[in-house]
């Protein structure tokens, strides 16, 4: 299976901004966050990462973090 990385815009809502989302992204779906940029606040949550991993567990993790409730945009470049 191919290999890919992704960068994703990721919008947390209030609930889930102490949670270890891309931990477990990253361990569940056996991919490879890279933080680019964060801010996050009392009610907010705005993460910009890059997933590396093989596509299908890729199409899971981006299923998994909206499933959650978080706000995916794929970011190009």
């Amino acid at each position: 299976s191919t290999m890919a990385t992704r960068r994703w815009s990721l919008t947390y809502p209030t609930k889930l901004i102490k949670e270890p989302v891309l931990y477990r992204v990253a361990k569940d779906f056996k991919l490879v966050p890279n933080i680019r940029k964060a801010r996050v606040t009392e009610t907010t949550g705005e993460v910009l990462v890059d997933f590396s991993g093989k596509e299908e567990d890729l199409k899971k993790g981006l299923n998994y973090l909206t499933g959650l409730g978080i706000t995916v945009k794929e970011v190009q470049g």
